[in-house]
């Protein structure tokens, strides 16, 4: 429920940028002479430094048939196992025209994508396990436009950094005047019964995991697991655990609600704050917000995984 960033800013839709570009469906666009995925990916070429904006050629129309990848420059960072979320800095041009749609070098903010088939198919899930953090990949897959239109993309990205799976360090239970919550052993919290306390009328922002990573800072991509509950019944509303997938978004942007812009600013990647957020700092009053949690307090136990820079920082 926490209002969402669009991944593209041009015509296609949020989101199905990521992962589909290893592993787009069986519908075939562009005009150009059919050819496989491997013919097809052969006659990209990718240069420049993994870091600064690559140069990619290809003779437009491309036909992508079937989906493709292959890795550019093998980085020297960490393996990518099963079920890793990695961060990457992305190029996505129209396969059909050679066009930019959207890079992060060119202002777009940072993305994520997991080594998970379930989420993103077995094909992009094994071969983001042949890479490594600093790797330059190339993939050619399809995404849909606003129309529901196939798009045929070209994918450029390199990987940033490996998203941690759940908040690390040193871990304080919170004030007993504060919601109280138990991690299972995945990290997931539970929370434990709706607050006896009264609401407070501003945020209230607990560290309970002190992590060690890089301090947070505007115009970062936040890399976070979450889970949020009503204060005023104790009832959940919201889980990025059980969506079995990370939410990223831009730190002080507006992308978010006010009661994350602000705590999460300045924090540690690796911690894990505790967030109880009232109406005017989440969804508004009733009456003045056609949301269902219009009136609500909001509770959220939030982990930082990740805090990925700009390329232009």
């Amino acid at each position: 429920m926490i209002r969402r960033r669009t991944l593209l800013t041009t015509a296609l839709a949020a989101g199905t940028a990521i992962g589909l570009a290893a592993c787009g469906g069986d519908d075939t666009s562009g005009t150009g002479p059919s050819a496989s995925g491997a013919a097809a990916i052969d006659g990209v070429t990718v240069s420049g430094e993994v870091g600064a904006e690559p140069t990619v050629t290809f003779t437009a129309p491309l036909a992508v048939t079937e989906p493709a990848s292959k890795i550019v420059v093998q980085g020297d960072g960490a393996a990518i196992a099963a079920g890793d979320v990695v961060a990457l800095h992305t190029a996505y041009l129209g396969a059909k025209d050679g066009k930019v749609l959207q890079s992060a070098w060119q202002g777009a903010p940072a993305n994520i994508l997991a080594a998970d088939a379930e989420a993103n198919g077995q094909e992009t899930a094994d071969f983001l396990q042949t890479a490594t953090v600093g790797s330059r990949f190339v993939m050619l897959g399809q995404v849909q436009d606003s129309t529901g239109q196939a798009v045929p993309i070209v994918q450029v990205s390199d990987i940033v950094s490996k998203v941690l799976p759940r908040a690390e360090g040193t871990a304080t239970p919170p004030p007993a005047d504060q919601p109280q919550f138990t991690l299972d052993g995945s990290g997931v919290p539970q929370l434990e019964g709706a607050p006896s306390a009264p609401a407070p009328t501003s945020t209230v922002a607990t560290v309970t995991i002190a992590g060690d990573g890089p301090v947070t800072e505007a115009g970062q991509t936040l890399v976070m697991h979450y889970s949020g509950w009503k204060y005023s019944d104790g009832s959940s509303f919201d889980s990025s655990w059980e969506r079995g997938a990370p939410f990223a978004f831009v730190l002080g942007q507006g992308q978010v609600i006010a009661g994350w812009d602000g705590p999460l600013a300045g924090q540690k990647v690796g911690s894990q704050l505790l967030l109880v957020i009232p109406p005017a700092e989440a969804y508004g009053e009733k009456g003045t917000s056609q949301s269902e949690l219009a009136g609500e307090t909001l509770i959220f136990v939030a982990d930082i995984l990740d805090a990925v820079a700009p390329v232009s920082a």
